[in-house]
């Protein structure tokens, strides 16, 4: 009896490892043809490029905790909160607001709120959250808004 389970459990293994194997171009994968590919027809792992640097990376998961809940996903300052607070937050894809503020302006209002730009003061201070250095990963990454938008 176990000598059967053991052929059937073998089989099982051989006919599955034939079907996933012999299935490859038909499923969809790239042609021969393609760079990506050996001459065996199976796709070759590519390294995905990032198109941010080090600094937005780390600014993008700084944004994505703190600020979305306001500025939004997109930056366009449509938040879930937003609707709520009586000063609109900025909005990251206006390319023209964007370059007239300095990156310390931006800074400046991310750790001492927006009070201290002249600003809503319905932004908060993250200064107490927030070193000096993820200010700067966080306006590396509020930047990458403005340049989506000018591509466009």
């Amino acid at each position: 009896m176990a000598g059967n389970l053991r052929r059937l459990v073998s089989s099982i293994g051989i006919l599955c490892f034939l079907l996933f194997f012999s299935g490859q171009n038909s499923l969809g994968s790239q042609s021969a043809s393609d760079d990506h590919t050996s001459s065996s027809g199976f796709v070759i792992p590519q390294k995905i490029k990032s198109v941010l640097t080090s600094d937005e990376v780390k600014g993008k998961t700084l944004y994505l905790y703190y600020c979305t809940i306001c500025h939004g996903k997109t930056g366009k300052g449509d938040g879930f909160n937003s609707y709520i607070l009586s000063a609109h937050p900025r909005n990251f894809t206006d390319t023209a607001r964007m370059k007239a503020l300095s990156d310390s302006q931006i800074q400046k209002v991310i750790l001492n709120g927006g009070r201290a730009q002249g600003e809503s003061p319905e932004m908060p201070a993250w200064g107490g959250v927030l070193t000096a250095k993820q200010a700067t990963e966080l306006t590396s990454f509020i930047r990458t808004f403005a340049t989506e938008n000018d591509e466009k």
